[in-house]
């Protein structure tokens, strides 16, 4: 389901999730994990509820639920995710996330593995993509003469 800032339409035929609280409420009401616009991290983080990040992290990401990089964010990272949602800043790698979107104004530097890859209008991706489901290390073979 795309997902949008708060005050931006939807397309026809869209469905969207607004990515800002309405009339002062929560609209991730799945989000359980916040990092406000305050916060400065640098570390492993590992996450087993849906996660908000706003404010700047540098280090490794894991989450097994959603993960949103909020429009204030900066995140220098190697991130591991089921689903995210970039709207600030993403530098890193991302690895075996089922969905990736790249919302308006979000800009994501790094190559991504992942199921399904979306970048609306927008958006920036500046990295590789590498789609589907993910392969299991080829063992290398080496060769003697």
């Amino acid at each position: 389901m795309p997902y949008s800032r708060a005050g931006e339409p939807a397309r026809r035929g869209e469905e969207h999730i607004v990515a800002e609280p309405k009339d002062g409420g929560n609209a991730w009401q799945e989000v359980r994990v916040s990092l406000g616009p305050d916060a400065e991290v640098t570390g492993k983080l590992s996450f087993v509820t849906a996660t908000r990040i706003e404010g700047k992290l540098k280090g490794e990401v894991r989450a097994s639920g959603l993960l949103i990089v909020g429009p204030q964010a900066i995140v220098h990272a190697t991130v591991e995710a089921a689903n995210l949602v970039v709207l600030g800043e993403l530098r890193g790698q991302v690895q075996g996330a089922g969905r990736v979107e790249i919302c308006a104004g979000g800009r994501l530097y790094g190559d991504v593995e992942s199921k399904c890859l979306v970048v609306q209008e927008g958006a920036m991706f500046e990295g590789q993509s590498r789609m589907g489901e993910r392969r299991p290390d080829l063992a290398r073979t080496e060769l003697t003469t």
